[in-house]
């Protein structure tokens, strides 16, 4: 698989090159799952990470099996930052916890989550729709005589809660324990009437006719019929009030005054009836739309106020009582019935049975951190249930995801593995298919840094992965845990030079992660690869002066010192020191030189020292390595000279630049100079790889030719104007 780069922009940060990337812009995984991007400090390794994760002052273009991708689309990239962007450890437990019985229980719970939504959201659509129960207050509340039942569908029917409220446990066990009821026998049409009239409440005929019509009080009314004749009238001169003649016999009449008439005989009439039948006529009669009146209660309360015939009038009562338990008992199935046919009750068996197991880390990757952690740190990681049996992960026995790291009592690089490796976790299940990983060793000691090489192919395995370092060391350690696991890449990012993803090819990676390598190929190999013999010998110094130390041959180390020192005019042969060093026959010419022969070499002369094409890392260290001895060369032989430095008792440059510019001095040009010399990576820093750790690579991957350059100018126009 490979990442083409086209377009990286944050800022000023990138040069302009990144703008249009079209040389050294290929990322290639090949059939490995990582990659490493060495890049020295400030070359912009987080600014990348930052653009990666769409940052909103970022542009890229990046092209992936030939689609392209711009910071507008959906990420493609998760990134974990570095130290300084992992105070807060953010998420839940189900983004960091794994394994199968884990996975299975919180998989379990979305689907009942998901099932109870779904079952609640049937629920409120068909009392909204065929009950007319739409809120949590409905006017059915007395049709429902399960308290329990009542209950759910209040909290089902508030649009606040929708359920959210209701116990599931609890739920699903009631309405498990009930039964489907039969339904007493109903019509379809009259049950529909029935609920749209019932919720109407004040204004429903049911529940008028129920709470207004007392069967002992019906009397003979006489005036009933004349009421009756008079709404006829009424409604028959209204609806031809247009005409002045009656249609029945053609004769002349007042329209108006006519209505007046009858509307005033009307009230007389009803004048004259009891309490109860007035009652009657007005909430019941007059409202009811014969029509619509599927139960005929206008037609029986009319013969029971006319001749107080009322046993047609019970007939009704039972009937409308026959409906009112019928709507009671339709809930009561809907419930019963939509319960059943949701599933939940399996689920949640297995979701109980898993629950009431002992949580437990059943996943590799987290059992390795959390012995790892456990074994370093006084406080445990653990996994515990709270009080509504959700899975949650503590440390020392508290909860520290989204809380700030400094609140969890650790030291700085305890706190960077913590945050780092449940970063790790979170990314394993994460739908990007690629990882940033930003700087993931910085400030960790030896023990953590192994840990984490190995967290990180372990843990990130699945997934295809970039790391950003400027840590020779993790590149190391990542090689030792899973020999030849990545592809290896330098970022350069300076005006004016090579600039883009530098990719390191298979010779030089394995002269940087293994020095018995590198010691192969100064014993062979090498020859057919110099162009310039001597610019290569005196390069390659500093480095046999630390591989002597290393193997403990004081007579060449000694011998190679004096090359080290500007002030010492002692003739070496390093060609045969060379050969004695390496047991070999590779360089066949004598070259005998002292440190005054370096100071005056042509350094500028030297185009190249070795073949690029096959070692361009190396040739572009050797050339550094040369102008940084070039420069502490001719330091210590223009101070000791000018000054007239006791080397005897000042042999070290340092301490020589130190005797230069005395501290305490009233002089400020002593202090200055002082400064300058000390502060100068050529002069001090670079040569610390060769005798410490025998890493020859780091003069070349830590510093640019352009600021090399630079700062060559700098001190050599210092050395000119003492």
């Amino acid at each position: 698989m490979k990442i083409n780069i086209k377009k990286i922009i944050r800022e000023n940060i990138f040069t302009d090159d990144f703008g249009n990337l079209s040389a050294n812009n290929e990322i290639s995984f090949d059939s490995k799952k990582f990659v490493v991007v060495y890049g020295p400090n400030g070359t912009g390794k987080t600014s990348l990470a930052l653009v990666l994760n769409q940052d909103k002052q970022a542009e890229y273009t990046i092209e992936i099996n030939s689609t392209t991708h711009t910071e507008r689309e959906t990420k493609v990239f998760h990134v974990i930052n570095d130290q300084n962007g992992r105070n807060i450890i953010q998420g839940s437990t189900e983004d960091f916890i794994l394994g199968d019985n884990i996975k299975r229980e919180y998989e379990l719970k979305r689907q009942l989550e998901e099932g109870f939504k779904h079952l609640f959201d049937l629920l409120v659509k068909e009392l909204k729709d065929k009950y007319q129960i739409k809120t949590k207050s409905h006017n059915f509340e007395e049709l429902v005589t399960d308290d329990r039942l009542k209950g759910y569908i209040s909290d089902i029917a508030n649009s606040k809660s929708k359920g959210k409220t209701i116990g599931r446990d609890d739920f699903l066990n009631y309405i498990n324990s009930l039964e489907e009821i039969e339904i007493p026998p109903i019509r379809e049409e009259k049950l529909a009437l029935f609920i749209s009239d019932y919720s109407k409440n004040n204004e429903s005929i049911i529940k008028n006719f129920c709470s207004e019509v007392d069967l002992s009080l019906f009397t003979t009314e006489e005036n009933i019929e004349k009421i009756e004749e008079s709404d006829d009238a009424i409604h028959i001169l209204k609806k031809y009030q247009h005409s002045n003649e009656c249609i029945v016999c053609e004769t002349q009449i007042e329209t108006l005054t006519l209505i007046e008439k009858k509307a005033a005989q009307k009230r007389h009439f009803i004048e004259n009836l009891t309490e109860h039948a007035k009652k009657i006529i007005e909430k019941i009669i007059q409202k009811n739309n014969d029509n619509d009146d599927l139960f005929g209660i206008n037609s029986c309360l009319k013969e029971a106020l006319k001749n107080c015939a009322v046993e047609r009038l019970r007939e009704v009562y039972e009937e409308i009582n026959n409906y009112k338990k019928a709507y009671g008992i339709l809930i009561t199935n809907l419930f019963v019935n939509k319960v059943r046919e949701s599933n939940l009750n399996a689920i949640f068996d297995e979701y109980n049975n898993l629950v009431q197991e002992r949580p437990r880390f059943a996943d590799e990757d987290i059992i390795f951190i959390e012995k790892f952690l456990n074994d370093c740190l006084d406080k445990r990681i653990s996994l515990e249930r709270d009080e509504n049996e959700n899975l949650k992960l503590l440390f020392g026995g508290r909860e520290f995801l989204n809380e700030e790291r400094k609140s969890l009592m650790l030291s700085n690089g305890e706190q960077n593995f913590l945050s780092l490796a449940f970063e790790l976790l979170k990314a394993k299940k994460v739908s990007e298919d690629f990882i940033i990983l930003d700087d993931p060793i910085s400030s960790f000691d030896s023990i953590y840094k192994n840990k984490i090489a190995y967290s990180i192919l372990q843990i990130l395995d699945s997934k295809k992965t970039i790391i950003l370092t400027h840590n020779t060391d993790l590149i190391k350690l990542l090689e030792h845990q899973r020999k030849n696991c990545f592809n290896l890449y330098f970022l350069n990012n300076t005006n004016g030079e090579e600039n883009g993803f530098i990719f390191i090819n298979q010779h030089e990676q394995k002269i940087i992660l293994y020095l018995h390598e590198f010691i192969n190929l100064l014993r062979g190999d090498i020859k057919q690869y110099i162009i310039n013999e001597r610019a290569f010998l005196i390069a390659i110094v500093p480095f046999m002066r630390g591989y002597c130390q290393i193997i403990g041959n004081t007579t060449l180390k000694n011998e190679l010192t004096k090359l080290m020192h500007g002030y010492n005019n002692n003739i070496v042969n390093i060609a045969s020191i060379y050969n004695d060093l390496f047991e070999t026959d590779v360089i066949e010419n004598d070259y005998s030189i002292s440190a005054m022969d370096v100071i005056s070499y042509d350094v500028d002369g030297v185009e190249t020292i070795l073949k690029v094409d096959r070692f361009p890392l190396l040739n572009k260290t050797l050339m550094h390595t040369l102008t940084y001895l070039f420069l502490r060369l001719s330091v210590e032989k223009k101070l000791v000279d000018k000054f007239s430095i006791n080397t005897n008792r000042h042999n070290m440059l340092t301490n020589i630049i130190t005797a230069s510019f005395p501290r305490g001095s009233n002089n400020l040009s002593d202090t200055e100079n002082r400064v300058f010399f000390l502060s100068r990576k050529t002069l001090l820093n670079e040569f610390n790889h060769f005798e410490m750790d025998m890493n020859i690579f780091q003069p070349a991957i830590d510093i640019t030719n352009k600021n090399l350059k630079k700062e060559k100018e700098e001190i050599l126009e210092k050395l000119n104007n003492l």
